[in-house]
């Protein structure tokens, strides 16, 4: 019996040391696409006043798919954030832990479409640049 037990509060360790480096992971990826938010906020602000994106800038053109997925996380994200700032304390304990399973659950599928967007815009600056050095190439 004390085996099982010690054998069941070593795996709530081992899971609790694994939801902690997760939710580090997490928090990493979520810093780094809130920045790339900022980026593309700024910057579509910029091009609705009609000013130009700075010389160290490049404009992307994207795929019509990109797009979408770009903004329905960017009105995704506007949701979670409004959501989070409204919510009522009149919700009883399972309510609530079922409101931040659902968070977790849309967190998790937004992390995982910044990643894509994070890799596509990886894979966009390479492309330039290798396109930047074949015309500098004679």
């Amino acid at each position: 019996m004390c085996d099982a037990v010690e054998k069941m509060l070593a795996g709530m360790a081992t899971n609790r040391q694994t939801m902690n480096r997760q939710l580090a992971k997490i928090d990493e990826v979520m810093e780094r696409s809130n920045n790339i938010l900022l980026h593309i906020e700024s910057n579509s602000k910029a091009l609705s006043q009609g000013v130009g994106p700075a010389e160290s800038q490049k404009v992307y053109n994207l795929r019509p798919e990109a797009e979408i997925a770009l903004s329905k996380i960017l009105e995704n994200f506007k949701l979670l954030m409004r959501s989070t700032d409204q919510r009522d304390e009149a919700f009883s304990a399972l309510d609530g832990c079922l409101a931040y399973r659902h968070r977790v659950e849309h967190l998790g599928s937004s992390v995982r479409k910044l990643v894509a967007l994070y890799d596509t815009v990886g894979q966009m600056r390479s492309s330039q640049e290798e396109q930047d050095a074949s015309e500098d190439s004679p």
